[in-house]
C-alpha cells in the first residue's frame, strides 16, 4: 500500500464522485478507478457501493476513511517536521557558558533565537572553559561562550568582547583613597582569585605579574562564581579582580579600582566545532553574528 492509494481513495471519500475526484487529483478516471480497486483488492474489502448514480462508502470504507486521512496528515507533518529540522528550524542546541556571558551578550542572543526559533529547545549549562573545551570535542554541547586563549585544534573560534579588570576592595580599606592601582600598592593584601583549572592563562599570568613587581602573592582563597568572590571580599577576607563590565553589580559597601599595570584582559569569545554542520547550530550562528554589533553596543 502507498500513499499515493491513500491519496486516491481519501479524495474519492471526500468526493463520493469519481470524475470529481479524478479532476482535483489531475489523473484520469479510468486510472483513478484501478488504482481504487487496486486498494480494495489488497485490502480483501469493498470500500465503495457503487451505482451509476452515486458512490457511497461502505461500513469498512468509513472505518478506513478516518484511519487514512489521520496517515496522511501525520505523513504530511513528518515532511514538514524534516524540513523545518533540515533548515534548522526545530531542534536542539546545547550551550555552555561562564558566568560573564550572563552580563553581556548571552541573554539578549537567546531571547532573539528563542522569538526566531521557538520550536528549538534550548539547554544552558554553566561550566568553566576548560570544561567547555572538553564538552565541545566529545559533542556534549553545541556551542560554547568561554575565555581564550583556548586550545583550539578542530573548533571555530569567534571573539566578542575584550575586558579590563578592576579590584574590588571593601569601601574602608585605605587604598580607596586611590584613583588608580599598581600591583606593588597590593603585595600586602591577600587575594582571592579564580580556581587556576578555571583560567590558567590568567591565573599563572597574575603569579608572573606580581612576581616581577617583587612579590609573592598571598592566595586565600580560590573561588569560581564571581559573585562569591565579591562576597568574601565584603566579609573582609582580602580583594579580588573582576571584569569591568561587572561593576553595575558591587554593592555599596565595596569599591572598584582601575588597575594601571595589569595588562591582561579578560577575553571573551563564542566557539563550536568547525566540523559540525547541525543547521540548529549553523542557524544560532548566523544569527548571532548578524547582531552582535548591535548587542554589544546596547550593553556597554
Amino acid at each position: 500500500m502507498e500513499l499515493r492509494q491513500l491519496r486516491y481513495f481519501v479524495t474519492v471519500a471526500e468526493e463520493l464522485h469519481f470524475g470529481k475526484a479524478a479532476e482535483r487529483l489531475q489523473i484520469t478516471q479510468p486510472a483513478l478507478s484501478k488504482q481504487i480497486r487496486v486498494l480494495e483488492t489488497e485490502l480483501e474489502t469493498e470500500l465503495f457501493i457503487r451505482t451509476k448514480r452515486t458512490v457511497k462508502l461502505t461500513k469498512a470504507g468509513e472505518v478506513f476513511f478516518i484511519q487514512a486521512r489521520q496517515l496522511l496528515q501525520q505523513s504530511e507533518e513528518a515532511i514538514k517536521l524534516t524540513k523545518r529540522t533540515a533548515l534548522g528550524e526545530v531542534g536542539r542546541l546545547t550551550i555552555g557558558f561562564t558566568a560573564t556571558a550572563t552580563y553581556t551578550v548571552l541573554p539578549e542572543l537567546i531571547r532573539r533565537f528563542r522569538s526566531r526559533y521557538p520550536q528549538v529547545e534550548v539547554e544552558m549549562l554553566e561550566i568553566s572553559t576548560e570544561a567547555q573545551v572538553t564538552a565541545i570535542n566529545k559533542g556534549e554541547i553545541d556551542l560554547g561562550f568561554l575565555h581564550p586563549p583556548i586550545d583550539s585544534r578542530g573548533l571555530e573560534l569567534y571573539p566578542l568582547l575584550s575586558e579590563e579588570f578592576v579590584a574590588v576592595l571593601p569601601k574602608n580599606h585605605p587604598l580607596t583613597a586611590k584613583e588608580s592601582l599598581s600591583l606593588v600598592d597590593l603585595k600586602q593584601e591577600s587575594f582571592i582569585l579564580h580556581p587556576r583549572t578555571e583560567g590558567p592563562f590568567l591565573y599563572d599570568g597574575f603569579l608572573k605579574l606580581c612576581r616581577q613587581a617583587g612579590f609573592e602573592p598571598q592566595i586565600v582563597q580560590e573561588v569560581n562564581s564571581h559573585q562569591s568572590r565579591i562576597c568574601l571580599v565584603a566579609a573582609g577576607m582580602g580583594i579580588t579582580f573582576i571584569p569591568a563590565g561587572l561593576q553595575k553589580a558591587i554593592a555599596q559597601d565595596l569599591v572598584c579600582i582601575p588597575m594601571s599595570d595589569l595588562p591582561s584582559k579578560l577575553e571573551f569569545a563564542a566557539v563550536w566545532r568547525s566540523l559540525d554542520i547541525s543547521p540548529v547550530l549553523q542557524k544560532f550562528v548566523a544569527m548571532f553574528q548578524d547582531i552582535l554589533l548591535w548587542v554589544v553596543s546596547a550593553n556597554w
